[in-house]
């Protein structure tokens, strides 16, 4: 069916010159060479490493936190994560049209900090269903939002005519992070025997991830340099 659907696609009508026009009316187009010499690259990689691994760290516990306090009706706990994320999405999008990318990266990397330290009380047996529910939706609103937010910020500060390769190499920090963090929380959990030390680390990364992300340009500034 996908592949069916495919076909109906078209690729848009290119301009000799591709450009894009910032709010103060500067074109920028940045390679991949030109946007890995830059700082702000590096920035956005080690937060969305960080965004996104430890949201992949704690879905991943969710299940077997969900099935402690929900038995079978564990599949709630997923459910709800999934219409959080989609909610995510929609939400971080709209605000960071109206605030700024920058502050929205922000505000969702301390709000997502914060669910850590929140939830860190869950992770034993016998909690509230109600509570592992609305955990559940609040990380998959904020990891969402994270797959939101980073594709927008590529192409303000970066430009169109790139942005696929641009941001085909920015991603590579999900992959990384959700690899390298999903394993430290197994290693965790293996030694510890629950989730209350991968969310207090997950946690730590957060606050870190917000802290770094205070130092990236202003929402509309494209990178030059």
């Amino acid at each position: 069916m996908v592949c069916g659907l495919a076909t109906f696609l078209k690729n848009p009508e290119s301009s000799p010159e591709p450009t894009v026009v910032t709010k103060e009316g500067l074109g920028i187009s940045l390679s991949p060479l030109a946007m890995l010499q830059t700082r702000e690259f590096y920035l956005l990689w080690m937060v969305y490493f960080i965004g996104s691994g430890a949201g992949l760290m704690v879905i991943s516990s969710m299940n077997g936190m969900a099935k402690k306090s929900m038995g079978e009706y564990a599949y709630l706990a997923v459910i709800v994560l999934a219409v959080g994320n989609a909610a995510g999405r929609v939400v971080a999008g709209t605000v960071s049209d109206r605030i700024g990318r920058k502050t929205t990266v922000f505000v969702i990397t301390l709000l997502q900090a914060g669910c850590m330290f929140l939830s860190i009380p869950l992770t034993q047996q016998g909690q509230s269903a109600l509570w592992i529910v609305l955990l559940a939706t609040m990380i998959g609103f904020n990891y969402g939002a994270n797959l939101c937010l980073f594709p927008a910020l590529i192409k303000d500060r970066y430009g169109l005519p790139h942005f696929g390769v641009n941001y085909g190499i920015l991603f590579t920090s999900w992959g990384i992070g959700g690899f390298v963090l999903s394993r430290i929380q197994q290693m965790l959990k293996a030694s510890s025997g629950d989730f209350r030390s991968s969310f207090t680390l997950a946690a730590g990364l957060l606050l870190v991830g917000s802290v770094l992300s205070l130092f990236l340009r202003g929402s509309k500034k494209p990178c030059l340099a």
